[in-house]
Protein backbone atom coordinates (compact mmCIF):
# COMPACT_ATOMS: atom_id res chain seq x y z
CA UNK A 1 0.00 0.00 0.00
CA UNK A 2 1.30 3.21 -1.09
CA UNK A 3 2.17 5.59 1.90
CA UNK A 4 -0.02 9.36 1.67
CA UNK A 5 2.66 11.37 0.57
CA UNK A 6 2.80 9.15 -2.78
CA UNK A 7 0.04 8.99 -3.44
CA UNK A 8 0.12 13.13 -3.39
CA UNK A 9 2.56 13.37 -5.16
CA UNK A 10 4.72 14.85 -2.61
CA UNK A 11 8.17 13.75 -1.53
CA UNK A 12 9.89 13.14 1.88
CA UNK A 13 13.27 14.33 2.40
CA UNK A 14 15.54 12.06 4.31
CA UNK A 15 17.67 13.44 6.66
CA UNK A 16 18.88 10.33 8.04
CA UNK A 17 21.47 9.60 5.14
CA UNK A 18 23.29 13.19 5.70
CA UNK A 19 23.71 11.91 9.31
CA UNK A 20 25.53 8.60 8.80
CA UNK A 21 29.20 9.21 8.89
CA UNK A 22 31.45 8.67 5.92
CA UNK A 23 33.65 5.65 6.19
CA UNK A 24 37.21 6.18 4.82
CA UNK A 25 38.42 2.78 2.54
CA UNK A 26 41.97 2.62 3.47
CA UNK A 27 43.62 -0.65 1.75
CA UNK A 28 45.33 -2.87 4.38
CA UNK A 29 48.04 -4.11 1.75
CA UNK A 30 49.65 -1.80 -0.07
CA UNK A 31 50.12 -3.47 -4.00
CA UNK A 32 53.73 -3.68 -4.90
CA UNK A 33 53.74 -3.24 -8.87
CA UNK A 34 55.93 -4.11 -11.17
CA UNK A 35 55.94 -4.16 -14.76
CA UNK A 36 56.77 -7.61 -16.80
CA UNK A 37 56.75 -8.12 -20.26
CA UNK A 38 54.43 -11.37 -20.34
CA UNK A 39 53.17 -13.41 -17.54
CA UNK A 40 56.10 -15.96 -18.19
CA UNK A 41 58.60 -13.59 -17.18
CA UNK A 42 56.76 -12.57 -14.27
CA UNK A 43 57.10 -16.49 -13.48
CA UNK A 44 60.55 -16.75 -14.24
CA UNK A 45 61.99 -13.42 -12.47
CA UNK A 46 60.26 -13.68 -9.29
CA UNK A 47 62.44 -14.31 -6.28
CA UNK A 48 59.68 -16.52 -4.08
CA UNK A 49 56.90 -18.64 -4.96
CA UNK A 50 54.31 -17.14 -7.18
CA UNK A 51 50.33 -17.80 -5.83
CA UNK A 52 48.17 -17.22 -9.01
CA UNK A 53 44.56 -16.13 -8.36
CA UNK A 54 42.67 -17.00 -11.50
CA UNK A 55 39.77 -14.98 -11.23
CA UNK A 56 36.84 -12.66 -13.32
CA UNK A 57 34.86 -9.59 -11.99
CA UNK A 58 31.34 -10.98 -12.08
CA UNK A 59 32.40 -14.26 -10.18
CA UNK A 60 30.90 -13.98 -6.55
CA UNK A 61 33.44 -16.09 -4.81
CA UNK A 62 36.51 -14.57 -6.50
CA UNK A 63 34.67 -11.24 -4.94
CA UNK A 64 34.73 -12.86 -0.85
CA UNK A 65 38.34 -14.26 -1.89
CA UNK A 66 39.44 -10.09 -2.28
CA UNK A 67 39.96 -9.79 1.83
CA UNK A 68 41.42 -13.01 2.04
CA UNK A 69 43.93 -12.50 -0.78
CA UNK A 70 45.22 -9.21 1.31
CA UNK A 71 45.31 -11.31 4.35
CA UNK A 72 47.41 -14.01 2.95
CA UNK A 73 49.44 -11.33 0.97
CA UNK A 74 50.08 -9.60 4.64
CA UNK A 75 51.03 -12.73 6.38
CA UNK A 76 52.82 -14.83 3.96
CA UNK A 77 54.81 -11.61 1.98
CA UNK A 78 57.56 -13.22 3.04
CA UNK A 79 57.32 -16.63 1.63
CA UNK A 80 55.08 -15.80 -1.49
CA UNK A 81 53.94 -13.14 -3.97
CA UNK A 82 50.23 -13.37 -4.88
CA UNK A 83 49.49 -11.91 -8.44
CA UNK A 84 45.61 -11.50 -10.28
CA UNK A 85 44.68 -12.82 -13.28
CA UNK A 86 41.40 -11.33 -15.01
CA UNK A 87 40.65 -14.46 -17.26
CA UNK A 88 37.93 -12.34 -18.98
CA UNK A 89 41.29 -10.00 -19.86
CA UNK A 90 43.67 -12.62 -20.40
CA UNK A 91 42.06 -15.97 -22.42
CA UNK A 92 44.96 -17.45 -23.17
CA UNK A 93 46.69 -17.42 -20.06
CA UNK A 94 43.72 -18.79 -18.73
CA UNK A 95 43.11 -21.41 -21.92
CA UNK A 96 46.90 -22.30 -21.16
CA UNK A 97 46.15 -23.38 -17.76
CA UNK A 98 42.95 -24.91 -18.62
CA UNK A 99 40.90 -22.74 -16.12
CA UNK A 100 37.37 -23.98 -16.34
CA UNK A 101 36.21 -22.53 -12.72
CA UNK A 102 36.29 -19.85 -10.90
CA UNK A 103 38.57 -18.88 -8.58
CA UNK A 104 41.15 -21.25 -9.66
CA UNK A 105 44.23 -20.79 -7.36
CA UNK A 106 47.51 -22.13 -8.91
CA UNK A 107 51.33 -22.30 -7.19
CA UNK A 108 54.13 -21.88 -9.21
CA UNK A 109 57.84 -22.41 -7.95
CA UNK A 110 60.63 -21.88 -10.41
CA UNK A 111 58.73 -20.83 -13.03
CA UNK A 112 56.51 -23.90 -13.56
CA UNK A 113 52.77 -24.90 -11.60
CA UNK A 114 53.74 -27.49 -8.34
CA UNK A 115 49.75 -27.28 -6.86
CA UNK A 116 46.31 -26.25 -8.30
CA UNK A 117 42.98 -25.97 -5.91
CA UNK A 118 39.48 -23.94 -7.02
CA UNK A 119 36.79 -22.28 -5.08
CA UNK A 120 36.67 -19.76 -2.13
CA UNK A 121 38.37 -20.35 1.47
CA UNK A 122 38.97 -18.77 4.42
CA UNK A 123 42.45 -17.30 5.03
CA UNK A 124 43.54 -19.37 7.30
CA UNK A 125 42.79 -22.65 5.68
CA UNK A 126 44.42 -20.90 2.24
CA UNK A 127 47.36 -20.56 4.18
CA UNK A 128 47.35 -23.93 5.06
CA UNK A 129 47.12 -25.10 1.50
CA UNK A 130 49.87 -22.60 0.42
CA UNK A 131 52.38 -23.76 3.09
CA UNK A 132 51.67 -27.60 2.56
CA UNK A 133 52.31 -26.92 -0.91
CA UNK A 134 55.51 -25.02 -0.67
CA UNK A 135 56.44 -28.27 1.56
CA UNK A 136 55.77 -30.28 -0.56
CA UNK A 137 57.81 -28.52 -4.02
CA UNK A 138 60.82 -28.31 -1.87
Amino acid sequence: MLSSSVRSGRRRSCSVLAAVPRRRITPKVEAKKRTFSSFDDLLENCDKPVLVDFYATWCGPCQFMVPVLEQVSEKMKDKIQVVKIDTEKYTQIADRYQIAALPTFIIFKDGKPCERFEGAFPADQLIQRIENALKVAQ
